[in-house]
């Protein structure tokens, strides 16, 4: 049965920002030729031609895995698309993924990592999520970092801890603990055990750590791509969540 999202966008809502940031996306990646080595400073592994060509991955990957009804394996990126240039794979790719997209309903079936939610709809939920981050990411190695949506932003903060938090092969948690989430008046706990995490929706008194923040400001630091603004960061719990979270995402 598909999970209740309490903070989840309308699906129409989700397909506009997504293309919005895209929009935004490909526009950065074609006017940055001179700049494709800029290192991005949330994936200092990555310069902006590897977060480019990542971002057209996974939506490639996301098309045929709705098209074809599960997840491709093997050698299955056609060479033609590998050859093409940063902007023009990405806007490819983006072209598949909205075709599947207006193909179906959100309701169609399509493999996903979350047993209880193998929907079209999950994929449109995490890839506006997924676009969200790298517009944000390469904005942010051009010196120009723009906020991520407010509504899309508290959506992400649930997103984050309840769809990619423990999804990794991450199990040897050093640390336990209790971590409080609040923004908007929403709260989320994450209950910290050796090998597993378990998030509720609901806050506790007297957690090991609390953190509070605006939508934005909160999701950015759950990517680590901000730190936060305080020193609850700091809180040896706080800091076991963002080392878990660093280790699935």
């Amino acid at each position: 049965m598909k999970p209740a999202y309490p903070y989840a966008l309308p699906y129409v809502r989700y397909r506009q920002l997504m293309a919005e940031d895209f929009s935004r996306l490909l526009e950065l990646t074609r006017s940055a030729d001179g700049q494709l080595t800029a290192q991005v400073p949330g994936c200092p592994d990555w310069d902006i031609e590897k977060l480019v060509r990542h971002t057209a991955m996974v939506y490639l990957q996301k098309a045929e895995t709705i098209r074809t009804g599960v997840k491709p394996q093997g050698r299955w990126v056609p060479e033609e698309i590998l050859r093409l240039g940063p902007a023009e794979i990405l806007e490819t790719c983006f072209g598949r993924l909205t075709t599947e997209f207006d193909s179906h309903e959100p309701a169609d079936v399509a493999e996903s990592w979350v047993v209880e939610d193998q929907t079209v709809g999950f994929w449109i939920r995490r890839l506006a999520h997924e676009t969200a981050i790298h517009r944000y990411d390469i904005e942010a190695a051009l010196g120009q970092p723009q906020p991520i949506d407010g509504d899309l932003a508290l959506d992400g903060i649930d997103e984050v801890l309840t769809v990619m938090l423990g999804r990794g092969t991450d199990t040897g948690g050093s640390k336990t603990g209790t971590v409080v989430l609040e923004s908007e008046g929403f709260a989320w706990t994450a209950y910290l055990q050796q090998d597993e995490v378990t998030i509720t929706g609901e806050g506790i008194d007297s957690p090991d750590a609390r953190i509070a923040g605006e939508p934005n400001t909160l999701l950015l630091w759950l990517w680590g791509r901000e730190p936060l603004p305080d020193d609850a960061a700091i809180q040896p719990a706080a800091a076991e969540l963002r080392r878990r979270l660093a280790a699935d995402t």
